[in-house]
């Protein structure tokens, strides 16, 4: 009978080691693969495989448009006027309309009742409930792209906006129903949105609408200051700081995709739709390109990669 004990608590030993190590492994391995620049090629083929439609080295994206800014040319665009999903791209709306009502040197204090509306495993920029800039708020909605901060910018806009509201739901719902009406008096006539990070399967926008509010925001250097940045560290009200990494891979040196033209703006992603808007710099131009519904993280960089080498060897362009 020892015998036998001994065998079977040996076996269960060997197992639970082999079970460590793999869960060791993965905790390492799998977000390492999820980089769009690991496994690129690979990942390509698989996506060939299911979605049948999917070529490299060609633009695979839903939606696009690449928009020359020194004169307001479309140069390429696909299926400009369909409306798709804008995941995070909408916190570019929130952040134009709130610019309107709050300043930026606003002291913004954050409470439970905005933090607790965040999804569970939606992006965050670990916002604390303590006094916040209105920029930094901004800041954080836009480099790790953090749904708890587009809930504290809504929750303290609809608070101006409507004193006697109630904190939390009840002000995002004043903040949203004034945003949607911002949007149609500023002619994003494609663009509703239901919910301020973005998380959300109703709302709508296009590349028209996106081109048109990357160009508003554009005008203010502080928003340029920030999305252009691969990191950026925001100082605090209370003189601490918070640092955050861009979502924005064109902008990381330690990537494969990194690009020193690339000078902005922002990525978003939702259920099997990833979205990408950059601002290049080339020729002394500035170009803005908007593209919607790459298949994958990575495939929305090889599509707009290939957008980027089209404006490279564009004579017309120069």
């Amino acid at each position: 009978m020892k015998r036998k004990y001994k065998r079977r608590t040996s076996r269960f030993g060997i197992f639970f080691v082999f079970l460590t190590a793999v869960t060791i492994a993965g905790v390492f391995f799998i977000p390492w693969v999820m980089k769009p620049e690991n496994f690129r090629n690979e990942k390509n083929a698989i996506y060939s495989f299911l979605y049948g439609g999917f070529q490299q080295d060609s633009y695979n994206a839903k939606s696009l448009i690449l928009v020359d800014r020194s004169n307001n040319e479309i140069f390429i665009s696909k299926k400009e006027n369909e409306q798709q999903l804008p995941a995070s791209l909408a916190k570019l709306f929130v952040i134009e309309y709130a610019a309107t009502i709050a300043d930026l040197d606003s002291i913004v204090p954050v409470s439970d009742e905005a933090i607790s509306m965040t999804n569970p495993g939606s992006s965050v920029a670990d916002i604390e409930v303590k006094d916040y800039f209105l920029h930094n708020l901004f800041a954080a909605m836009l480099v790790p792209s953090g749904n708890d901060a587009a809930y504290v910018v809504a929750d303290y806009c609809g608070g101006i906006l409507s004193p006697q509201a109630a904190r939390g739901q009840e002000r995002v719902n004043v903040f949203m129903d004034n945003l949607n009406i911002h949007l149609q008096e500023e002619g994003y006539s494609n663009t509703i949105l239901y919910d301020p990070s973005g998380y959300d399967m109703d709302a709508l926008t296009n590349v028209l609408d996106l081109n048109a509010v990357v160009n508003q925001l554009l005008e203010y250097q502080w928003f340029r200051d920030i999305v252009s940045q691969s990191s950026y560290m925001a100082t605090l009200p209370d003189g601490s700081t918070q640092t955050w990494k861009n979502t924005n891979t064109f902008l990381d040196p330690n990537s494969e995709y990194y690009n020193e033209n690339v000078i902005g703006v922002k990525t978003g992603s939702l259920s099997d739709d990833y979205h990408l808007v950059i601002l290049y710099k080339k020729y002394d131009k500035e170009f803005l390109i908007c593209s919607l519904g790459s298949q994958s993280d990575s495939s929305r960089y090889d599509d707009v990669t290939y957008i980027i080498h089209t404006i490279d060897e564009s004579d017309y362009l120069r």
